[in-house]
């Protein structure tokens, strides 16, 4: 299906019924990164996936390189499919998208889930993705090459997932435009953190690690958890940085069981749930981080 929001024509897919429930890919994805744990998501919500601008099948629009206008297609999208509120969850790219969106429209994201992604970039890692977007500007022959060698990284604990990440990868990013306008929102990061702006975050959030992500590891989930007051943090054991195709099943079961403690409901004086041991109240109102490379 597509969806004309601000300009770009956007590719979203929707599986499921119940509270609509959003989920957004990593860099050089599409909403392919979510396939494994879709099945166990849907039975329990109205799974809204799509492509991000410029991946995918999603058109590029007139690109500005910031995190700011990824988190305001979320929200465009949210208006075309005339979703007033929604449970977001991100993966890599699509976490710090989520994290932008609930800082920048508390009002839209109801519960927040932030997996294997971090709210900063290293200037090793900066300087990784400056190189990308360079290369794409000047059309490096070497570049198809570069983004096969990087996805291969990315499944170096999981290398029996390596031949469909290519396949998706590869026709995610057939016109590279849309991956070098993230890289180059990633690599702002560095110079402006989320870091300051995460106590903004009203949203009941889950924080989900894996122990062997070199890219986003738990050090980063630490530093989001320590950001947004009454945050909760999952440690998955085993995993790489591809949480939603390695442990997928694991994966979900807690983004369900997550997101049905923060339902409203009679469980206590205020009608919700602790989290954390923290009232959060009825809900909110109206690579590495330190070198690795975040894709």
């Amino acid at each position: 299906m597509r969806a004309r929001c601000d300009g770009v024509d956007v590719a979203w897919f929707e599986a499921g019924r119940g509270d609509p429930l959003v989920l957004i890919h990593g860099l050089a994805d599409d909403h392919r990164a979510w396939r494994r744990a879709l099945p166990d998501l849907m039975l329990r919500h109205r799974v809204v996936l799509y492509d991000l601008r410029g991946h995918g099948e999603t058109s590029l629009g007139t690109p500005d390189g910031t995190l700011g206008q990824l988190g305001r297609d979320l929200v465009a999208l949210l208006d075309a499919l005339d979703v007033q509120r929604a449970d977001v969850a991100g993966f890599s790219l699509g976490g710090t998208i989520a994290m932008r969106a609930a800082i920048d429209r508390p009002d839209r994201v109801r519960g927040l889930v932030l997996v294997a992604t971090s709210s900063r970039v290293g200037r090793a890692a900066a300087e990784w993705y400056r190189q990308r977007v360079e290369m794409v500007e000047r059309g490096a022959p070497r570049l198809r090459e570069t983004l096969d060698r990087d996805t291969a990284d990315v499944y170096a604990e999981s290398p029996a997932e390596l031949e469909e990440g290519l396949l998706i990868r590869r026709q995610s990013t057939a016109d590279p435009r849309g991956y070098a306008n993230a890289c180059a929102a990633m690599a702002a990061l560095n110079a402006a953190p989320l870091d300051p702006e995460l106590e903004r975050i009203t949203a009941p959030t889950l924080i989900v690690a894996s122990d062997k992500d070199k890219h986003c590891p738990p050090r980063a989930a630490e530093i989001i958890a320590a950001g947004i007051k009454g945050s909760r943090l999952e440690l998955v054991e085993g995993a790489g940085h591809p949480i939603p195709v390695e442990k997928p099943r694991e994966l979900a079961i807690s983004i369900n069981s997550f997101l049905a403690e923060i339902r409203p409901g009679p469980t206590g004086p205020s009608g919700h749930l602790p989290i954390n041991g923290e009232d959060l109240g009825p809900g909110p109102s109206p690579s590495a981080a330190f070198g690795g490379t975040s894709p």
